[in-house]
Formats: C-alpha cells, structure tokens, sequence
C-alpha cells in the first residue's frame, strides 16, 4: 500500500520518481516507480496501468508520463513536505530526438511545482525502474 511506502521512505533525505510507457495494440502500459537511494543500491517500487484510451503519438504519452509522475510526486509532498522529490522524465535533452520538444514544458511544470526536474540521459527512475516493469 501507499501508506507503507510512505512509512518506508520518509527518513530518506531525497526520494525519486519516475514514469515510462510501452504503446501495445490494445492499451498503453505505464509503469510509475518510486525510488530511494542507500549506497551501494537502489530500492524501488513500481504500479502498473493500463490505458486502453491513449494515443499512440510519441508526445500524447510522454507528457502523460509527466502528469502520472507529478501525481505521485504530489502524493508524496502530502505526506512528507520536508522531503525533497526529484522527478525523472523520459524525455531526451538532446535536440536530435522529437522527445526534446517537450524537455522545456516539463522542466517547467516539475521545477514550478517545486521538484528537481531531470531528464535523459540522467533521468534513470524512469528509464531504468520503471522501463523494466513496461513489458
């Protein structure tokens, strides 16, 4: 449950979020993983969801990404308001790949909620945690 990760997470100084998705002929997988740092690893947990009404357009899903990320940052800052989240986003921060064209809307939203935005290729809650549960 929510409230267990919450119980296992708050003495942490810096928790971390992430979002990917997998577009398959009848739904869109996402995968959402919160994550904690304690050198030498990494401990996380991820939730599926299935979206059968998603469009496949590379931007509609990236930036849906986003919004389910944001909504367990913000479950998380509700929670524990000391804490500082930082939000990873499947989007590149090179202007070769289409996924950039929404690296500054992002960073807006994420950074003007008061999060650390991070993006490819540091942005591995998402493209490492949460890419792994897509398949």
């Amino acid at each position: 449950a929510f409230e267990d990760i919450i119980e296992y997470i708050k003495d942490f100084d810096t928790v971390f979020v992430g979002c990917d998705s997998k577009y398959y002929s009848s739904a869109t997988r996402f995968a959402i993983a919160i994550a904690v740092y304690r050198n030498p690893c990494v401990t996380y947990w991820y939730t599926k969801h299935r979206d059968s009404q998603m469009s496949r357009e590379i931007p509609y899903r990236l930036w849906a990404e986003v919004e389910k990320a944001m909504e367990i940052a913000h479950r998380i800052r509700k929670a524990l308001p000391n804490i500082k989240i930082e939000v990873h986003c499947d989007i590149n921060s090179d202007d070769r790949f289409p996924s950039s064209r929404l690296n500054r809307s992002a960073q807006g939203y994420v950074s003007g909620c008061g999060y650390t935005y991070k993006n490819k290729p540091g942005a591995w809650c998402a493209t490492g945690c949460a890419d792994s549960h897509t398949r």
